[in-house]
């Protein structure tokens, strides 16, 4: 998970780094997969999307895996979305508990919510892919684009 062991101060913040740590991991994922839809929607290839990222600045291990399973379509859970919607609910309470807007975070956190109602909360984070996808079908077939079908 980590190669250091990082001292946060008082009992509480450890927890609160958790917290700050999954926050950029939630919207990181959501992110690289909204990414791959686009790049999928082009005829650009996951395969070749998955190359451009690796070979620039944007590079990362948690790109590396989350691509490597979006190019294999490989679902197995390492992070399942029910876990990972359930954290951005967490996340979000701790900023609305401190006054802390978090708009990123609830964007990502709404498609990880889709992505558990269309069935797959137990497969890996990266299946968030999934809901963004639904919202394109969704816009095809007339509704409003960017939002979820109500």
């Amino acid at each position: 998970m980590t190669n250091e062991t990082i001292w946060c101060g008082p009992v509480g913040n450890g927890a609160l780094m958790k917290l700050s740590v999954n926050h950029y991991l939630n919207v990181t994922v959501a992110a690289l997969a909204e990414a791959t839809h686009f790049a999928d929607s082009h005829d650009l290839g996951r395969a070749l999307f998955q190359r451009a990222i690796m070979a620039g600045p944007m590079a990362s291990e948690i790109a590396r895996v989350k691509l490597e399973q979006l190019v294999t379509a490989d679902f197995e859970v390492r992070a399942a979305v029910t876990d990972v919607f359930a954290s951005t609910r967490l996340i979000a309470d701790a900023a609305r508990g401190s006054g802390i807007a978090s708009p990123l975070l609830d964007l990502a956190s709404d498609l990880y919510r889709e992505t558990v109602e269309h069935g797959n909360g137990r497969r890996d984070m990266i299946a968030v892919i999934d809901a963004i996808e639904a919202r394109t079908r969704a816009h095809a077939d007339g509704q409003e684009l960017g939002r979820a079908p109500s």
